[in-house]
C-alpha cells in the first residue's frame, strides 16, 4: 500500500483538486462543475485564498477538505474572523479509512491556532457534530402567492418599478448592491471585486430593482424557481410591488405563481413588511456552526439583540466543558459576556452551548430558559447566514 501523505494543496495542485472534487460529487449526486457553481471560491486566481487539506495515496488525491476565509461585520465596526468548510470529499474506494476525520481535525485545529472565532458549513448534521458543528441561528422564509399581491395592490395594479437582470459588466448597479449590503446592521463581508461571483454562485440569478434609470434594490433568486434567497430595497414599503413583478415574470415563463422570500432574524423592517401580506411563513435554522471563541463571537450578537428589544437587567452564568465559565450580565439594557469564577448555573458541552445561545428552539430544548425571564428576553441571539455567502 502506498504511503498516506497529509498536506496542504499548492497552486499547482488546483486542477487535480478540482477534478477530484468534481468526480466525487458527480459520482454521489448529479454532475458537478465547482468552478461554474462556486466561482467565488474556485476561479484560478482565488484558489490559494482558501486552504485545501488533502490526503494522498502515492501521487493520487484520495480525500480533500476546503477551508475558506469568512468575516462577520457589524455596524459598530466589530469584525469576527472565521472559516467556512466546503468541498469535503473522499474517493468512493477510500471511505472508512479515517481520511476525512484527519483532515477535518487538522482544519479545525488550525482555525483555533490562527485565532478564528467561528467556523460553519452545510451537510449532514450528525456527520459534522463529531467535529463541533451543529445547526444554529435562524431565518424566516415567507411564502408569497399571486393572490396575496392582487388583494394587496388591486387586480389591475401598476408600478413604475422594473426588474433588470444583472450582468458582471453592470458596475453601477453592483456598486449600489454593495452599498445596500454594507449598510446592514450585520452581514458577512463581501469583496466588491468578487460581488458578482458571490451573488451568482450556485447558478443564482441577480435582478436589480430599477426606478427609472436608478437601481433601488436587488433580488438574488434560485435558478428556475425565482425563490428569493436575498432581497434588499431602499424602501421596503414597496416590497409587494417588487415580488409582484417577480411573480409576473415567473408566470411568463410558465412557472407556478408562488415564491419564497428569506429574511434574517435581525432584519425586522424587512420581515415586518413581507409578513403584512405573505400567505405563510416558517422559521428554519440558518447553517451549521462551530463556535471557537464563545466570548468574542457572542459579544456583537448580544449588542444586536439589545438593539431589537429592551433586555431587563439580570445575569446568568454557564460553563462550557473544556472551554471556560462565562457570565452574561445586563445592566441598563446593555448585555455583556465575560469569563467568571462564579459557580455556573448550567454546564454544557460545545454543541449544547451553541444551541443554548443561538438555536431558535432553545426555549424548548432547555428548561433553564423557561424558568428564567431574563433569558427568555435575551435568547436566542440573532445569528443568521445568507445563502449567497454559503460555502
Amino acid at each position: 500500500m502506498d504511503e498516506i501523505i497529509y498536506e496542504k494543496a499548492k497552486l499547482q495542485d488546483r486542477d487535480d483538486c478540482m477534478d477530484f472534487t468534481n468526480f466525487v460529487f458527480s459520482h454521489a449526486h448529479v454532475p458537478h462543475d465547482f468552478v461554474k457553481l462556486l466561482p467565488k471560491l474556485y476561479r484560478a486566481e482565488y484558489f490559494m485564498d482558501g486552504i485545501h487539506y488533502i490526503a494522498r495515496e502515492g501521487d493520487r488525491i484520495k480525500a480533500l477538505v476546503g477551508s475558506y476565509p469568512l468575516k462577520y461585520q457589524f455596524a459598530g465596526g466589530t469584525e469576527l474572523p472565521g472559516m467556512g468548510i466546503g468541498a469535503v470529499s473522499v474517493h468512493p474506494r477510500s471511505r472508512s479509512k479515517g481520511y476525512m476525520k484527519t483532515l477535518m481535525d487538522t482544519a479545525v485545529e488550525d482555525m483555533k491556532k490562527n485565532g478564528m472565532t467561528f467556523s460553519c458549513l452545510g451537510g449532514q448534521r450528525q456527520r459534522y457534530e463529531y467535529f463541533g458543528y451543529t445547526p444554529a441561528g435562524s431565518g424566516y422564509y415567507f411564502t408569497v402567492r399571486e393572490p396575496n399581491i392582487r388583494h394587496t395592490l388591486g387586480g389591475d395594479w401598476k408600478t413604475d418599478l422594473v426588474l433588470k437582470s444583472v450582468k458582471a459588466s453592470d458596475s453601477a448597479i453592483l456598486d449600489k448592491i454593495q452599498s445596500l449590503h454594507t449598510a446592514k446592521k450585520a452581514r458577512l463581508y463581501r469583496s466588491r471585486d468578487r460581488l458578482f461571483d458571490i451573488l451568482s454562485s450556485w447558478n443564482a440569478e441577480i435582478f436589480a430593482v430599477m426606478a427609472g434609470a436608478s437601481p433601488a434594490g436587488y433580488l438574488v433568486c434560485r435558478p428556475g424557481t425565482y425563490d428569493v434567497v436575498e432581497i434588499n430595497l431602499d424602501d421596503f414599503s414597496r416590497v409587494n410591488e417588487v415580488l409582484g413583478l417577480l411573480l409576473r415574470r415567473r408566470r411568463e415563463y410558465g412557472g407556478q405563481e408562488i415564491v419564497t422570500v428569506f429574511a434574517g432574524p435581525h432584519e425586522t423592517e424587512k420581515a415586518a413588511a413581507i409578513s403584512r401580506f405573505a400567505e405563510s411563513w416558517r422559521q428554519n435554522s440558518a447553517y451549521q456552526f462551530n463556535i471557537l471563541d464563545f466570548k468574542h463571537f457572542t459579544e456583537p450578537f448580544l449588542e444586536l439583540r439589545a438593539g431589537q428589544r429592551r433586555i431587563p437587567d439580570g445575569s446568568f452564568s454557564f460553563k462550557i466543558e473544556g472551554g471556560g465559565t462565562f457570565a452574561i450580565i445586563c445592566k441598563n439594557g446593555k448585555p455583556a459576556i465575560d469569563s467568571t469564577s462564579a459557580v455556573p448555573e448550567l454546564t454544557m458541552d460545545n454543541l449544547e452551548a451553541t444551541r443554548f445561545l443561538f438555536d431558535p428552539m432553545t426555549a424548548a430544548l432547555n428548561p433553564k430558559i423557561r424558568e428564567t425571564p431574563f433569558l427568555q428576553n435575551l435568547l436566542p441571539l440573532p445569528l443568521f447566514f445568507e445563502n449567497p455567502d454559503g460555502i
